[in-house]
Formats: C-alpha cells, structure tokens, sequence
C-alpha cells in the first residue's frame, strides 16, 4: 500500500523511499484529494503528523494506475499525474498549464528541455530565425519593446509565442531579474505536439482568440434596450434560501418557481452566494453530497452589478466571468437577479415592434417602403448591440419578415385573383446568407420550394403543376420588387432545378451522395444551408433528415466538399502576412467575404453534417460540433472570434458605404484600418487558415 499526503494539490510519495513494489525512489506525482476520495480501493484513513485526519489516506499500486497512465484533468478536480521535476511543479500549476490533462502535460515536459538562467541573462525574441519557445516555470523576466516601459512576467510565460503564431514580435528581448527557470521547446516539436494533444493546441487557441478580440474596432456604447440599466428588467425580489436549507430543498425551490438560480442568505441574512442547477448537479454529481446536505456546498461566489450599470456592462461581465446570473445591488442589499435570458428578452421585444410594421403591411408597395429602410434597420441593431453576429441576427430577421410577407402577399393575390388556396402542402426554402440569418445591407435571392408528394399522392396534375409555377414565379419577382434581387445564378424556386417535390428532392440527395463529384460539391454548399423560410415545417425538416442519414450511410460527398473549400485562401502571404488583391477591381483591398468569412461557413456546414447536425447557422453549427465532440471548444472559440472580427468589419463597412450612398460591398481596404484593427485581421484570417487545415486534415487533403 501506498501512503498519500496532499493539500490543494498535494503530492503523493512513497515514505518508505520506493519499497513498495513498482514505485521509483524519488518519482512523484501531483495529484488531487478529491479524485483519490473517487478510486475504489482506498482500505483506511488515518491522520497523520501536524495533519487533518483527512490529509493521509493509503491506496493500492492498481488504485492509482490511472494516474500514472495520465488520467484525469485538474480544472476539473479529477486528477493531474506528472513526472515531477523540482522546476516543473509550479508550470503544472500556473494558468494556462494547469489545464492540461495529465498525458498533455507529460508529454510537453518529455519533449522539452530544461534549463536554469541566471540573474542578468538575456533572450533575443525579435530575431527573424527564431524557432524556439521559452516557457517559465519558475523565476521572473522582464519582456522589453524599444522606447515602452517594460513588462514583467513570472510562471507560465512564453518567449517567443509572437513567432510561433506567426505574428510579428511584440517584444524584442527578455531580461532574467531573478534565476530563472525555462522549459525550451523547438517551434517544430511544438507544433507535432498541438497536433497530438488537442488540449494544448486549446492553449493556443485561445490566445488566438483573446488577441483577436482585444485588437478588434472599438465602438460607441450601444443604445436601446442595452443602454437601460438592469434595475429595469431584473427580476425582482431576489429569489433565495437559508444556508440551513438542503441542497434537495433548494432544488425544489428552483423547480417550484420555474427559475434557475437563488440567492442562499447565512444566519446573518447576508448573501453568501448563489445556487444554481448547476451547482446543485455539481455537489451531488460529482462531489458527492447526500441530497440533505447544506446547500452551502452548491455555493458559487456572487458576481455583482448596481442597480444602476447598463445592461451591455452586465452582459460583458457575464460573458468574462463566464457566468449566466448576476446579483443586482442596492449598495450593500440585494434587489434581484438578471440572468442572460432577462438580456435576451429585453432584445426581442425592442425587436418585436419593427417585425410588427413588417406583418401589418397591407401591400407590396408599401412593404417595398419599409424594406427600403433596411440601412437603417442595420445600422439601428447596429448601435443597439455590442457585436456584430448578433446585429446581423437582428437584421437577417428583419429580411425574413419581409420575405415571408412578400409570400402571404403573393399568395393572398393568387387566391383573390381565382386560383383558390395551395393544392398541396409546401415548404419555401431560403438557402445561403438567408437560410444561415447572416444576411447583411443586400442579399439577393436564393430559393426552392419542396411540394408534398406522400405515398398516398398521385403525380402533379397539370392543374397542381400550373398552381406551383405561377406562384414561385411570382414570388421570385415579387420579391424582387421589395428589393431582393433575382439570383444572377438562377437559384430561385422558379428555376425546375430548385422546385421539386419532396420524393424527388430526396432522389437528388441520394444521387449526388452515392455519386460525388466537384459538381455535385458545389451544389452541395449551395443547398445545405437550406431552412424554412414559409410553408409547412415538415417538408423541411423531412429533407433534413434524409439528407443527414444520406451522408450518414454514404459520406465521401463531404470530402468532395472540403476540397471545394480547400480552393479559397485566407488573405494571408509569406510568413502569414496581410495581403490583398492585385486585380484591377479590387487592387489593395481584402474580399472579407470570400478570403474569410465563406472559408468559415463552409467548413463549419461540412463539421456539422459530419456530426449529424440539422442547424444552418455558422455560430450554432459551430456550438453544436462542440457539444458532438468533433472539435474543441477552445479551438471554436478562435474560429467564432475570427468570425465575429470579420462580421464586425464587413457590417461596419457596408454601413459607412450606404451613409456615403454607394452600392455596399464585401472589399475593405487594411490600410484604412488603424493598426489594432489591421492586426486583428490579420489574426483572423490566420484562424481561418487553422480552421481551414483542421477541415483539410480532417478528411485527408
């Protein structure tokens, strides 16, 4: 047996200096009690010297096997096993390396060398052949920039990072202020190593995704529903309970008022902290409290905001603090809770009034007007939101309500005009921008229409036929009269090729599924963005499911698919510089959409019918292939932060383009950016470049 003394994270040793069988003298191991209290074997508890009782515990060799196979991950308080070496035991506990799982971390420690620098030492890291990575482990450096005042950095720093992400260095050298310890890694075997252990690569990530987001364009604060301070849509008293109620008790609670969080008040009547379901799941799932224990142990600290601060302030502070309730304050009293769904709702019903316009127009020529005004409607969700993907959310619903109007009209017409109501169920479909609500200033067409054909159908009559001509025609002119432009490619639903009923739509599916080829890829990337614009839901989500069990049972359409993407480039040069156009039309400018923002829409549409997903939005695809496991979270959280860069500067520029009375592009020129903006696109287009190779490798390209 062997026995285990820890702390917060405490190393295990074997006192009896590596008797016990299989255990080396000196080895140990960091490790956590609360995975120990989880292995099945332990056989006796004592205390022991100057310790808790419950600091000592013994444990069989095959008890803890799992950690020296490299089990367990400690942000999670299950387990963290590595080879400790004096200089590495502060790394495996400093930010961002203590998220590593235990394999990643060996890994990393195996593949590096350590080295001891002395006091006054110095490392170039501007050098244009540098290929080395530096990582503290202990000690203290000051990172110099000619001309600024220094910077200094401890445990978990790394030299030379700028490089390895391909960008240019930031620092030029490091001055060692006290002995330090370094961990070197060569570039090549760090990347080997990104490639192997898919939590490291997350480490990068998401520096990728923070320096994207830091040096994006800063904006005004916005206006409407989020400029109103969180008194006013909180909900209010604050819902809570005692610290001597139960965490069962407080489970009822919640689930009694419908709500998702409580205030928990000490003897005092203090505010304590605050429960939510998860929390509870948390105490009794995973450590292990009886369900009449105190609520204290589903406890998390209080994120606060006054009563005062604007709801974009409060909605920032959710998404830093990565938290779904706030606490609203009264100077030391609690008035209520605001969670993100208070935010949501707040949002929809500023949106509510102008869908509303939309629906009570009575004809095309005045729904014509209200699209006109869609400049305004942008730039409206524009000033009222913080980010860019959720104006064009704002605005993609603004262009469905017209849309769908346009059809209730048409068809309203049809009707009065003698040719009586639909012979049959149908389904209008928007593919494209539209089908994934991330249209922007002018968004031509991009439609079909599935017809139901059940077993128990015959054929289209001629009549049927003629009923379903004359309205798509109609509906594709029509909406061409309210500003929709005809599709220069033709895929609209007039076009034979884009109506067809439902059996014939799955016929197509299984053809171009059992006989892939670049045609077929193409038209591919064209349909599966597809989602109901008006008609009867089940066609749709009928067509969904066939095509996902289509590509399920026969899948290489969707390396066919991938290549198709493999064809676009990010706007990226030698040594991952910004580059632009050099044709005439578009000389010294970036085409955000099709260097960027497709690259990502289309490997995130072919990761999502990989994993079985039905969703057509870029940013729910993306959530959704991290819930399937395909991808990582921190790795899709650089490819959203690219995508939220680049959404912002496109929308922003077609903005300024229609205030000035020119005809919106997708071409923004990087030297009219200011140099944090620049860069940021530039480190957005090199996500798209990793978001793109991760898709090539993925299906072997």
């Amino acid at each position: 047996m062997l026995p285990v003394r820890f702390g917060c994270y405490g190393l295990f040793r074997s006192v009896t200096g590596g008797v016990a069988k299989g255990n080396t003298p000196g080895a140990e191991r960091l490790i956590t009690w609360q995975y120990l209290r989880k292995l099945g074997e332990q056989t006796s508890m004592r205390g022991g010297q100057g310790s808790p009782p419950s600091e000592v515990a013994w444990f069989s060799p095959k008890a803890l096997r799992p950690f020296v196979s490299g089990g367990g991950h400690v942000q999670d308080v299950i387990a963290m096993a590595v080879d400790v070496n004096p200089q590495l035991e502060a790394l495996a506990r400093c930010p961002p390396f203590s998220g590593l799982d235990a394999q990643t971390f060996n890994a990393l420690a195996h593949a590096g060398v350590t080295e001891s620098r002395p006091v006054g030492d110095r490392l170039v890291l501007n050098a244009r052949d540098t290929h080395t990575l530096f990582i503290v482990c202990s000690g203290e450096v000051e990172l110099l920039t000619p001309g600024k005042v220094g910077t200094r950095e401890g445990c978990g720093a790394m030299l030379g990072l700028d490089q390895y992400l391909e960008q240019e260095p930031r620092y030029s050298e490091a001055v060692i202020l006290e002995r330090t310890a370094l961990l070197r890694l060569e570039y090549e075997t760090l990347r080997r190593l990104e490639q192997a252990h898919p939590s490291l690569s997350g480490i990068f990530n998401q520096i990728i995704a923070r320096r994207i987001r830091d040096r994006g364009i800063s904006h005004a604060n916005p206006q409407g529903a989020l400029a109103e301070p969180v008194h006013r849509i909180m909900n209010a008293p604050l819902a809570g309970c005692s610290v001597t109620s139960s965490l069962c008790e407080a489970y009822e609670s919640m689930r009694r008022r419908k709500i998702g969080s409580l205030g928990v008040t000490g003897e005092a009547g203090e505010l304590v902290g605050v429960a939510t379901l998860d929390s509870l799941a948390e105490a009794t799932m995973v450590h292990w409290h009886l369900p009449d224990a105190s609520v204290r142990h589903a406890c998390r600290s209080v994120e606060a905001v006054d009563l005062k601060t604007p709801l974009w302030q409060a909605e920032a502070l959710q998404k830093r603090k990565g938290v779904k309730y706030l606490v609203v304050m009264d100077g030391d009293r609690p008035l209520g809770m605001l969670s993100q769904t208070n935010i949501l709702n707040a949002l929809l019903e500023q949106q509510g009034m102008l869908l509303n316009r939309v629906a009570e127009s009575g004809d095309l020529e005045r729904l014509a007007v209200i699209s006109a005004e869609v400049a305004e409607v942008a730039r409206d969700a524009w000033e009222r939101n913080r980010d860019a993907t959720r104006a064009v959310l704002l605005l993609s619903d603004f262009h469905l309500a017209v849309q769908r109007r346009c059809i209730e009209l048409t068809i309203a017409g049809m009707r009065d005009e003698g040719f009586g109501d639909a012979p049959r169920r149908f389904a209008f479909l928007i593919m494209g921008s539209g089908g994934r609500r991330e249209m922007l200033l002018n968004p031509d067409q991009d439609n079909a229409i599935i017809i139901d054909d059940d077993a128990g159908d015959a054929p289209l009559s001629d009549a049927e036929k003629r009923w379903f001509r004359v309205v798509t025609e109609r509906v594709n002119v029509n909406l061409d009269r309210v500003g929709y432009v005809l599709c220069p490619g033709d895929i609209m639903a007039r076009n034979p090729e884009y109506q067809r009923t439902l059996s014939l739509w799955c016929r197509r599916i299984d053809h171009i599924t059992a006989h892939p080829n670049e045609t077929a890829a193409r038209w591919a990337n064209i349909l599966f963005d597809f989602d109901l614009l008006y008609g009867d839901s089940r066609l749709s989500r009928a067509l969904w499911d066939h095509t996902l069990r289509a590509l399920a049972e026969r899948p290489r359409l969707l390396r066919f698919m991938a290549d198709d993407n493999a064809q676009g480039r990010p706007a990226l040069g030698l040594f991952n510089r910004l580059i632009t156009a050099d044709d005439a039309e578009r000389r010294g400018r970036v085409d955000i959409k099709r260097n960027g923002l497709r690259l990502i829409c289309d490997a995130a549409r072919i990761f999502a019918l990989h994993s079985g997903v039905a969703d057509a939005n870029t940013v729910d695809r993306l959530q959704a292939v991290v819930r399937q496991g395909e991808l990582e979270a921190e790795f899709v959280d650089s490819v959203r932060a690219a995508h939220e860069v680049l959404m912002d500067l496109l929308l922003s520029h077609q903005l300024h383009q229609s205030a000035e009375g020119t005809v919106p592009d997708k071409l923004v020129r990087p030297d009219a950016l200011d140099p944090l903006a620049r860069e940021s696109l530039r480190m957005a287009m090199y996500a798209v470049k990793r978001f793109q190779e991760r898709l090539q490798g993925r299906f072997g390209l």
